[in-house]
């Protein structure tokens, strides 16, 4: 009886801890495919930096796994996401859109960073021929859907000050801007200049 039962709790242990070392690698996502309008929610198969459980945006470059509640997988091709949200094991979401409707050309998955009335700052992440370091791109564009600066981020606080030139006291906000809430805070109150000009 003594042995049964310790027989019994260690398969019962095995089950549980197994399927709780599954699910770390997986996160709540929902999203819309490019050829339907519905909104599928699943979990899906974490890309993770130096491990699956801490969220990395690498989980959006390549096909996708994703699961249903019923534990069905399926494969998505970043190509055919119109619309994908990503919670990760902070509760932080990361939302990402086909960037056809924000951009002048295709660029695949991208990051809202601001969208204003007259200014729009985007990044896209990508992996160019499979390298080991994924390149991180900004992109800043008028209402007209003109590009007024794409590239990297250590370029980006260079094309910004010059947009800023006109307006002394931004450009030295832009001086002290460290995190992306700072570049945010600066693209609301250069729109909102540009409105009054």
């Amino acid at each position: 009886m003594k042995n049964t039962l310790i027989l019994f709790f260690s398969l019962f242990s095995l089950i549980i801890f197994s399927q709780e070392k599954e699910n770390k690698g997986f996160f709540p996502v929902q999203y819309i495919l490019k050829n339907s309008n519905d909104t599928i929610k699943a979990t899906i198969r974490n890309v993770g930096r130096f491990t699956n459980k801490k969220y990395y945006f690498a989980t959006i470059l390549f096909k996708m796994k994703m699961k249903d509640d019923k534990g069905n997988e399926t494969w998505v091709e970043p190509t055919d996401v119109k619309y994908i949200k990503i919670t990760d094991e902070n509760n932080v979401k990361h939302e990402y859109f086909e960037s056809a409707e924000r951009l002048p050309k295709e660029k695949g998955l991208i990051e809202i960073m601001y969208e204003g009335r007259n200014i729009n700052w985007y990044k896209d992440y990508r992996n160019p021929a499979l390298r080991v370091q994924l390149e991180i791109k900004g992109y800043i564009i008028d209402k007209d859907k003109n590009v007024l600066y794409s590239g990297f981020f250590n370029d980006f606080k260079g094309a910004f000050r010059k947009m800023l030139k006109a307006y002394p006291d931004l450009e030295e906000k832009l001086k002290g801007a460290k995190t992306e809430a700072d570049y945010v805070e600066l693209f609301r109150l250069y729109d909102s200049k540009i409105d009054k000009s």
